[in-house]
């Protein structure tokens, strides 16, 4: 029993850490199309290459989340609490 806890709590870490990472690099690809939209004054240019850097964006989380899925052991550590402690007179 002991074993199969152990695990689920590694694929539960793991799949914590992977949607991290799909958030950031999202929050990535997004800040880059937002850029590039100002900077690509053609509507025809900006559809191919958003269309690349999305295709680019998509592949990298996949790839990342099949190398963490075969080769990783994942552990999540809670950030810790802080206490605040007041003293009265």
């Amino acid at each position: 029993m002991e074993d199969s806890v152990e695990t689920s709590f590694e694929e539960r870490s793991k799949d914590k850490f992977k949607r991290y990472v799909d958030a950031e690099i999202t929050k990535l690809f997004t800040g880059i199309l937002d850029y590039a939209e100002v900077a690509i004054d053609s509507e025809e240019r900006w559809k191919v290459l958003r269309s690349r850097i999305l295709k680019l964006s998509n592949d990298s989380i996949r790839e990342i989340r099949k190398e963490i899925d075969e080769r990783y052991t994942v552990s999540y550590r809670a950030p810790g609490e802080d206490i605040i402690v007041v003293k009265r007179k």
